[in-house]
Parts: structure tokens; sequence; C-alpha cells
């Protein structure tokens, strides 16, 4: 557990981080975050180290730095994440659930959120579906693979019309669960993660936010 102070570091660093505040390769000076954060340097330096356990901070020399966005990485956690949820829209669809929870959960997002709070509910939607397996499991792991890739789905989620789409693809999928229509919610699910997958990968082709080799 970490130190009161240290937390609040970590968390508001984590949060800076996730959402291009501080963007990919930035330099994490302690002297600048001590004045950024009003905290001081101690609990800072830890939440530096927590950051790096996590991968995202690196260590660049005597400083630590933003850590890039991996395209390899990102690729593999798409695949990843994919397999998972295309069966948990099958064992959710086989058990037939009450969406009333998770359509309450799509009304709340609107299109003039701020793009931090529409994919915090986005992503309290794709673990809200995952819950209705009844697998903690499934839960922990499609958890572990969203924050490993919450910096890249910020970016996919603030391109033109993104989170409309993402709307609207939740609001279908919710039908087919609902319905008990498996197969086909988890052929609408892997539509939806690919064409999510191939705009963000394109958006970042020759960006300079991901790790050069």
């Amino acid at each position: 557990m970490l130190a009161p102070q240290t937390e609040e570091a970590y968390r508001r660093l984590r949060r800076m981080i996730l959402s291009l505040e501080l963007r990919p390769g930035e330099p994490l000076v302690e002297r600048r975050l001590e004045e950024r954060l009003g905290v001081s340097r101690t609990p800072i330096r830890a939440a530096l180290q927590q950051l790096a356990r996590e991968g995202l901070a690196v260590r660049a020399g005597r400083v630590f730095v933003v850590a890039p966005l991996d395209l390899a990485e990102l690729e593999e956690a798409f695949e990843f994440r994919t397999w998972l949820e295309t069966q948990v829209v099958r064992v959710a669809a086989s058990r037939k659930p009450n969406a009333r929870e998770l359509k309450e959960l799509l009304a709340s997002l609107e299109a003039d959120l701020d793009p931090e709070v529409e994919l915090e509910k986005a992503t309290d939607f794709h673990l809200a579906l995952a819950r209705l397996t009844g697998n903690r499991f499934v839960v922990a792991s499609l958890a572990q693979v969203l924050g490993r890739i919450y910096r890249a789905r910020y970016l996919e989620i603030t391109r033109p019309h993104g989170a409309e789409a993402a709307q609207s693809d939740h609001l279908a999928l919710i039908e087919l669960v609902q319905q008990g229509k498996g197969e086909e919610a988890a052929a609408f699910m892997q539509q939806h993660l690919e064409r999510s997958r191939l705009a963000l990968l394109q958006g970042l082709e020759g960006s300079a936010l991901l790790a050069r080799s």
C-alpha cells in the first residue's frame, strides 16, 4: 500500500499520462512535478517508480520519461482483447441477462462530455458486460488489457465521431446479448473492435507518440 502523499501523486500522474496530458517521451522532472502537483519530491519519486513498474514511465539517463506507445504491444493487446470480449458476449448472451443497468450506463454517455469521461464510461460499459459472465477472472483480465491500451483508446475516442460510433455499437451489442444471440453478438463485437483497431493504428502510423526501434 502506498503512503497517502505517494498515492495522491501516483494517481494524478497516472491520470495525466493516460489522458495524454503528459505526452509519450516527455521528461518527468521531479522539480517541475513538485511545483505542478504541490507535492514534495519524495512521494513524487516513489510515484514515478510505481509508474515505471506499470510500464507507464521509463528511465532515460538520470530522469524518467513518459513511456512511448509500443505498436507491437498494442497489436497484441487488441488481439487478446478480441479473443476475450467475443467470448464475453457469447457467455453473457447465453444467460439472457436484464440489460437495464447497461442501458442506463449508455444513457449517461453524451457527445459533448469530456473525452476522458467518455472513455471512462466506455471502459465501465465493457467491464459491466464482462461481469455478466459471472467470472471475476474474466473481468480482471479485461480490466488489465484495457488499462494497457488506455492511452491509445483515448486517441481513438477523440477522433471525429469516435464516441458516437462507439455508443451506437454498444447499443447494438446490448440488443444482441439481451436477445440471447451469442454468435451474432460475438461477430458484431469482433467487427466493432477491428474498426476501432484499424482507425487507431492508422492514426498512429508515423506518429511521434510511438516507440522507435
